[in-house]
C-alpha cells in the first residue's frame, strides 16, 4: 500500500482513538511527528504504524502515537474573561445555593473537572483563583484533572514550569505567592491549593462515575469531528450536576449540538448553564 493510501487509513485509526479528525491537509503531520517513534519501535512503514495501532496491544506505542498528535497549546489564565467570570459570578452563584444550612461559611462539596487539562496551567489557574478570591472553599473542593496523554497528564502533576511558561500569561504576584523559584523556573506550591486528581483518561471511552458542579472542557471539541463532538458533549452533560456549569472555549458552541442549556455571559465571557427550567438555550438567565 502506498503511503498517499495508508494516510486516510491512519487517520481513521487516530480517529477512532482519540476522536481528532485529521483532514488530508494535515497528512504531513504524520511524516513530521511519527518517523522517532516508528524507528525506536522497530516499525518500517506507516503501513505497518496503523496495523500496530489498530491492534491496540502495543498501549506504550499508542500512547506515544496520542502524546505526539495531540495538541497542548496552553498557557495560563487562557482567554482571561472566563476567570474572572468563574470568580465573580460562577462560584458566588455555586455558593448562594450550597450554602450548608443557610450559613455563608459552611458549603457542600464543590466538584470541578479539568477535562483536558494538557501540562496543567488550566487545572492550577482554576485552583488559584479559588484560593485567591474564595480560599473558604480550598478544604472543600475536589478538582479532577484529566488529558488523554499520559505524558502530558504526569508533567501537570510534577507542577514545575519554566520561565517562559510561567511568562505566558502568569501575574508576577501569582507566581511570588504560588510559586517556589527553581533553576529554570518554578515549581507549584500545591499545598496553597484545593486538592487536585490527576489521571490519563480518554474523553470519548472513559466512564464518569460522578457528578461535578463545573466543567471546563475548552478547545477540545474544536479538533473534533461532528460525531465525536457531540459525543462528547453528551458526556458532559451526563456528567454535570443538575444546576452545572460547562464551560468550552471562545471558538467552540452547543448551538446545533445539544438543548438543555442557558448560555450565561459576564462581560465577554460566555458558557452554559444546565437548564432544568427549560429556558431558551440563548436567553440569558432571569429573563
Amino acid at each position: 500500500m502506498t503511503q498517499e493510501k495508508t494516510f486516510p487509513t491512519l487517520a481513521a485509526t487516530i480517529k477512532r482513538l482519540t476522536g481528532l479528525d485529521i483532514l488530508p491537509e494535515k497528512y504531513y503531520l504524520f511524516e513530521h511527528r511519527f518517523p522517532e517513534i516508528m524507528r525506536e519501535s522497530g516499525i518500517k512503514d506507516f503501513e505497518e504504524l496503523d496495523r500496530m495501532l489498530a491492534q491496540g496491544s502495543d498501549q506504550k506505542l499508542v500512547g506515544r502515537v496520542i502524546e505526539k498528535i495531540t495538541t497542548h497549546e496552553t498557557k495560563f489564565f487562557r482567554d482571561e474573561s472566563i476567570f474572572s467570570a468563574f470568580a465573580e459570578q460562577i462560584i458566588p452563584e455555586w455558593k448562594e445555593r450550597n450554602a450548608f444550612a443557610g450559613l455563608e461559611s459552611q458549603y457542600l462539596p464543590l466538584k470541578i473537572w479539568s477535562a483536558a487539562c494538557s501540562t496543567g496551567q488550566e487545572v492550577y489557574s482554576i485552583a488559584m483563583i479559588l484560593a485567591e478570591f474564595h480560599p473558604q472553599l480550598i478544604k472543600n473542593t475536589q478538582i479532577t484533572a484529566t488529558d488523554i496523554s499520559e505524558e502530558t497528564v504526569e508533567r501537570a502533576k510534577q507542577g514545575f514550569y519554566s520561565d517562559f511558561e510561567i511568562s505566558r500569561g502568569l501575574p508576577e504576584n501569582y507566581r511570588k505567592k504560588y510559586f517556589v523559584e527553581k533553576a529554570g523556573g518554578a515549581q507549584i506550591r500545591r499545598e496553597l491549593l484545593p486538592p487536585i486528581q490527576f489521571q490519563a483518561a480518554n474523553l470519548l471511552t472513559c466512564a464518569v462515575q460522578e457528578k461535578f458542579d463545573i466543567i471546563f472542557c475548552r478547545n477540545v471539541a474544536y479538533y473534533f469531528a461532528e460525531d465525536a463532538r457531540v459525543k462528547l458533549f453528551q458526556k458532559m452533560q451526563q456528567a454535570l450536576k443538575s444546576d452545572g456549569v460547562l464551560i468550552i472555549g471562545s471558538a467552540e458552541s452547543l448551538s446545533g449540538i445539544l438543548d438543555g442549556y442557558v448560555l450565561r455571559e459576564f462581560g465577554l465571557a460566555r458558557y452554559y448553564e444546565l437548564n432544568t427550567q427549560n429556558i431558551s438555550l440563548f436567553k440569558r438567565a432571569g429573563q
